[in-house]
C-alpha cells in the first residue's frame, strides 16, 4: 500500500508513526511545509513558486495540478492537522484522502482569534468530502463532529499509542535523594498547556509539602513568564528548569518522579498522560478536551477543572501525602496502556484503517 502524508514532519508524532508503518510493509511518503528528516522515508517540501504578476494566471492551477497528482499517485493521502494545503472536494473526488484533524486546527488555542472564514470553509468542506475522518479519541471526535456537521458514527478512533518497551517501569535509573518527592510537567511552555497554573499552584503545594521538587522540562513563549512567577511566589528552590528533551530521553525523567501534572487548558488527546501511566506514575489533568478519555479519574489519576490553581494544588498535595494511592494509580495506568494503548497494536490498526479507507473509495462493485 502506498500512503503520502501531508503535516508536520518535525512533529514527535509523524517521527513515531512513519516508521512504525514502514515496519509493516507500508511504503509511506511524507510532504512537509518544514524542512525536516524522517529515517527511511522520502520527505518532500511541499512548494508551488509564489504568484507573481507574470504567472498569476497559471499559478492556481499549478497548484491544482500539484495535488491531482498526489490523489493520483497514492492509494490514500492522509492529511494530519487541517492545514490550507488546498484539498477542495473536486481534488478530493480523484482518490481516497483521509483527514486528522489534531485540535487547534479545530478549536483555536487560548489567546489565539478565530481563523478566516475562508480556511474554516475549507477544513469543514475538507472533513465533509474525505472518504474517512479520523481523531485521537471519542471526546474530540465528538468536537469534530459538531465542528463540521458530520455524523460522529462515521468517524474512525485512531489514538496515539505507548512503546511499552521505550516507556518500561523498571528499578530507578536516578538514586532517591533524600526524601525529595518529584513532580513532573513536560508539555512545553505554550498557553494551551497550563504552566502558569501549575507555578500559582506551587505555593499552596510547598507549604504542605516542602519536600517537593518540580521539574519542568522545556520550552516556549511562557517560559520566562512562568520563571518569573516562581521568584514572585518564592518557590525558585523548589523549580528544576530543563530544555526541551527528545522524546526518547522522556522515561528517564518519568522514571524518577511521583507524579506527573497535565494543567492545559485544552487539549484534543493526552499522550503524556498514558506515557506517564505506562511508567506507573499517576497523573494530575485538567477535565478538558480529550484528557478524560485517557486519564481515568480516581483510577488512573485526578481530574480537576482547568485553570483552576487551588484545586490542582490540592489534587497534587492528595496524591504525594498518600504513597499507597499513588502506587495503586500507577499500577492501575499501567495496566490500561497495555490493554488499550499498545503502540504496536495501534499501528496494526492504523494500516487495517488505510485499507479500509481505499477499499471504501476503490472498491469493485
Amino acid at each position: 500500500m502506498r500512503i503520502c502524508i501531508f503535516g508536520d514532519a518535525q512533529s514527535v508524532h509523524l517521527q513515531r508513526i512513519v516508521p512504525g508503518l514502514i515496519d509493516r510493509g507500508v511504503d509511506v511518503h511524507v510532504v512537509t511545509h518544514k524542512p525536516a528528516e524522517i529515517s527511511g522515508v522520502a520527505v518532500e517540501r511541499f512548494s508551488v513558486p509564489p504568484p507573481s504578476l507574470t504567472n498569476l494566471r497559471t499559478w492556481h492551477g499549478r497548484w491544482l495540478k500539484c495535488l491531482r497528482e498526489y490523489m493520483r499517485r497514492f492509494d490514500v493521502v492522509h492529511v494530519h492537522f487541517l492545514a490550507d494545503w488546498g484539498f477542495t472536494p473536486e481534488i478530493m473526488a480523484e482518490g481516497c484522502l483521509v483527514a486528522s484533524p489534531w485540535g487547534s486546527d479545530i478549536v483555536p488555542p487560548p489567546g489565539e482569534g478565530q481563523p478566516p472564514r475562508k480556511l474554516t470553509d475549507a477544513r469543514v468542506a475538507m472533513l465533509r468530502h474525505a472518504a474517512m475522518v479520523t481523531t485521537w479519541g471519542p471526546t474530540f471526535a465528538r468536537t469534530v463532529a459538531e465542528f463540521a456537521n458530520i455524523d460522529e458514527s462515521t468517524i474512525e478512533l485512531l489514538p496515539l499509542g505507548v512503546d511499552l518497551e521505550l516507556f518500561k517501569p523498571v528499578e530507578r535509573r536516578f538514586p532517591r535523594q533524600s526524601n525529595l518527592l518529584r513532580v513532573g510537567f513536560y508539555k512545553g511552555f505554550r498557553e494551551v498547556y497550563g504552566a502558569s497554573y501549575l507555578m500559582r499552584a506551587m505555593p499552596a503545594v510547598v507549604e504542605v509539602v516542602p519536600e517537593v521538587r518540580f521539574d519542568m522540562i522545556g520550552d516556549g513563549p511562557q517560559l520566562a513568564h512562568c520563571k518569573m512567577l516562581a521568584g514572585l511566589y518564592g518557590v525558585e528552590a523548589h523549580v528544576n528548569w530543563v530544555r526541551r528533551q527528545p522524546h526518547r530521553n522522556i522515561p528517564n525523567y518519568l522514571d524518577g518522579w511521583d507524579l506527573t501534572v497535565i494543567p492545559s487548558v485544552c487539549e484534543s488527546f493526552g499522550a503524556a498522560a498514558l506515557e506517564s501511566s505506562a511508567m506507573r506514575v499517576p497523573v494530575v489533568a485538567s477535565d478538558v478536551g480529550g484528557l478524560p478519555d485517557t486519564v481515568e479519574h480516581g483510577v488512573t489519576g485526578l481530574l480537576v477543572p482547568p485553570q483552576a490553581p487551588e484545586q490542582l494544588a490540592d489534587a497534587v498535595i492528595t496524591l504525594l501525602e498518600d504513597p499507597e494511592l499513588r502506587q495503586r494509580m500507577g499500577a492501575a495506568g499501567r495496566e490500561m496502556v497495555e490493554r488499550e494503548y499498545d503502540w504496536q497494536a495501534i499501528l496494526d490498526k492504523w494500516v487495517a484503517t488505510y485499507g479500509k479507507a481505499r477499499d471504501r473509495v476503490f472498491a469493485v462493485v
